[in-house]
């Protein structure tokens, strides 16, 4: 065999090495993915990791040298496969339709199977997830500062700033996602909320 086709044949074995490692590499992440969700990180070990994946433990360390790593692989994939967090907001006509458009944004984001493994993730972990709990936060920053905005076009009211806040919440827990971490406003907001936002306000009736 000359030179030429010595190379070609090199080439071509070393592309089924890259892809046979890719696949397995994939599939790795696939199996740690559930065992993340289900577990969350500490609890996690590498050999129900392995058990899931139907490999070795051998196998395992061979892809990913530890635990930590293959976390943040596993992660980082949730976070580049998640949709965006930009919102059409032009042409909005009131504070109800601004609401409904930030309803329809965080519920695409609820559905998303990605999300949903991450957020998984992210509940049952603890101290070793706060990098990715910074992530989602600004994942969430958007959506907060979008119904601010809206509630404070609504109204001069000081409230609008706990209202939206309160509103972006009851959203977030009624698909079982994380809240992020900005301070909570009291539940006195809740029902000014909603009246606020679908409600005419009753003649002679005392503002909330």
């Amino acid at each position: 065999m000359n030179t030429a086709a010595s190379t070609r044949c090199a080439s071509k074995t070393s592309l089924r090495w890259e892809r046979a490692r890719e696949s397995a590499r994939r599939c790795i992440r696939e199996g740690a993915a559930t065992v993340f969700a289900e577990e969350g990180f500490e609890r996690a070990t590498m050999r129900r990791i392995a058990t899931v994946c139907g490999v070795t433990k051998v196998t395992l360390y061979a892809h990913y040298r530890d635990k930590e790593r293959l976390y943040r692989s596993v992660m980082d994939g949730h976070l580049a496969s998640m949709p965006s967090g930009a919102l059409d907001m032009h042409g909005v006509a009131d504070l109800g339709d601004a609401l409904m458009r930030i309803t329809d944004g965080i519920g695409r984001l609820a559905a998303d199977g990605s999300c949903q493994a991450f957020c998984r993730a992210l509940s049952h972990s603890g101290p070793a997830s706060d990098g990715y709990r910074e992530h989602w936060n600004a994942m969430l920053a958007p959506y907060f500062r979008l119904a601010e905005d809206a509630f404070t076009k609504a109204s001069s009211r000081p409230t609008h700033a706990a209202d939206s806040e309160k509103y972006l919440r009851l959203l977030l827990t009624e698909h079982g996602l994380p809240q992020g971490d900005r301070p909570v406003s009291g539940p006195d907001a809740t029902v000014a909320l909603f009246l606020r936002a679908y409600a005419a306000p009753l003649p002679g009736a005392r503002e909330f």
